[in-house]
């Protein structure tokens, strides 16, 4: 008999473990379907090569309406800390209209003024110190980047002469302009939740973690939960929990409630699961930022595209042995945030790599070269998660509705207005120097009919799903604003980015173990 079960042990699920368990009479099982990390989850540089291992769930979309037809590869961390264990790094918060916002929608106490003082106490900055917007009494350590390459100076600087300004602190008073991200990176290691909350406590005494199972389900005594069904070592077993809190993210927590029972009554009832509460919305309000590429080669042999094996082995060893060098580092450090148009927030995210990637790294020009990415903030395209069968060994239908569930058409207009600024960039100085030409196939669009084909032809996910358990204090929210708990029955919780009422103007991972925080404190 555990006092609370944790569900997962990604980015929330370490947080929930590590504070939950500062009470020493409370007693905590953690489960996570993945094991260790591997070595190359704690190399800055190698995150990429996480993707299609056993260390990553390897997620597929259903066929995209919006994207040609297109099934989009969307990678999730299994593995111990979750998503935090295999993502790039990117410490941000998003804007404070973007929680205000929260709080117009009937979460109360998520405007930004309540939330800023729990991202500060999570943090501790190295650079920034004790400051209105930073803290160093947090277990989770973030730092600029300790490498950056020239091209990526470059691409700043030509974002400067472009007409934008610069910006030394995204996380700062204003998000808008060109510089670089900060990372949950420390002594060129990754510093996630597993590294920063759960390693320095996991042999607490009263802590159990099973690694390697499968949750098969919450059991409800009636609309009371009162613990986990889960798969492990060639069986299934059961663990009897006065309170359970699902921190399996936006794809698996909504699938474990619908597995539980607790879903949209008709759909459970078509894969003859027994409804426990039914709600609508589980699994709706699926939300992720849209990420548009384009390429160009580099007159001279830099970056990730040429490495070779030499460079690869001298690199490492440096890594070994100092936490420092090109391989401390995740190669998205040169950024922004800017406005596609004039008269809103800045509504794209870019990035300038030094890598002529395609496919999340996992294809490589035949020559060096830079990938400019442009990332959609604030997208209108919503989209749902849906069981395939009742197997919890299944994974579930992923549907992002990309473009498609877009009544006004804007988000694949920013995007091609995105290309268009990127490649304005690329034509600004220093950067124009150092570039050789934009590669195929985007070198060959070039109106706006053109455009917005190859954005939907090349489109791909920036790993930030969201939203799927809407918490809200309105009767079809998912979950409880205040209590985290599960509308409509008794003892069950969620505490992940499932519960983003609308998406956030940055990377999720920083506003995901905020959430955490308060979770922790309120359960």
């Amino acid at each position: 008999m555990y006092d609370t079960i944790i569900v997962g042990a990604g980015s929330a699920g370490c947080v929930l473990a590590a504070r939950l368990t500062e009470d020493p009479n409370r007693n905590v099982l953690l489960v996570e379907a993945g094991g260790e990390p591997p070595i190359n989850s704690r190399v800055p540089s190698d995150w990429v090569t996480l993707f299609n291992t056993a260390a990553d769930w390897g997620y597929y979309t259903v066929a995209q309406e919006g994207c040609l037809g297109r099934r989009i590869f969307w990678p999730r961390g299994k593995m111990m800390g979750g998503s935090g264990s295999m993502n790039a790094m990117i410490y941000i918060r998003g804007l404070p209209s973007d929680f205000d916002g929260w709080a117009a929608k009937g979460c109360e106490g998520w405007d930004w003024e309540s939330v800023m003082p729990d991202f500060v106490a999570c943090e501790h900055n190295r650079e920034y110190g004790n400051t209105p917007y930073h803290g160093t009494n947090g277990p989770l350590h973030v730092q600029n980047p300790t490498y950056v390459h020239d091209h990526e100076r470059d691409y700043v600087e030509a974002g400067i002469a472009a007409g934008y300004k610069r910006n030394d602190d995204f996380n700062g008073a204003d998000q808008e302009g060109f510089g670089f991200y900060q990372f949950t990176i420390r002594d060129g290691e990754r510093h996630g939740t597993y590294s920063a909350y759960l390693k320095p406590i996991q042999d607490r005494p009263n802590l159990k973690i099973i690694r390697g199972a499968t949750v098969m389900g919450v059991s409800f005594d009636g609309t009371r939960a009162n613990g986990i069904r889960y798969f492990a070592q060639g069986d299934t077993h059961f663990a009897e929990g006065e309170k359970v809190v699902l921190t399996a993210g936006a794809i698996g927590t909504p699938q474990i409630l619908m597995l539980s029972g607790v879903g949209p009554a008709d759909h459970l009832r078509a894969l003859d699961l027994e409804v426990v509460h039914h709600s609508a919305e589980v699994g709706g309000n699926l939300s992720d930022h849209i990420n548009i590429p384009i390429s160009f080669y580099t007159k001279d042999a830099v970056g990730v595209g040429a490495w070779d094996a030499e460079f690869l082995t001298k690199s490492l060893a440096e890594w070994e042995t100092t936490g420092d060098g090109p391989r401390a580092v995740p190669w998205v450090s040169a950024g922004a945030h800017i406005r596609s148009r004039e008269g809103i927030e800045p509504d794209l995210q870019l990035y300038g790599a030094v890598s002529p990637h395609r496919d999340y790294g996992r294809f490589m020009s035949v020559k060096p070269g830079m990938t400019l990415h442009s990332v959609l903030q604030r997208p209108n395209s919503k989209g749902r998660i849906k069981l395939r069968s009742s197997s919890p060994f299944e994974a579930p239908d992923i549907d992002p509705a990309y473009f498609s569930s877009d009544p006004t058409g804007e988000d694949l207009a920013t995007l091609v207005r995105a290309v268009r600024i990127q490649r304005e960039i690329a034509n600004s100085e220093p950067l124009a120097d150092r570039l050789d030409g934009e590669m195929q196939p985007s070198s060959d669009c070039q109106t706006e009919q053109e455009i917005e084909t190859y954005v939907r032809g090349h489109c791909t996910t920036l790993y930030h799903a969201a939203g799927t358990c809407r918490m809200g204090t309105d009767e079809a929210a998912v979950v409880n604003s205040s209590t985290f708990q599960v509308n409509g029955v008794d003892g069950l919780y969620v505490a992940d980015a499932s519960l983003f009422p609308e998406m956030i103007s940055g990377n999720t991972n920083a506003t995901t173990i905020m959430i955490a925080e308060r979770a922790a404190r309120v359960i």
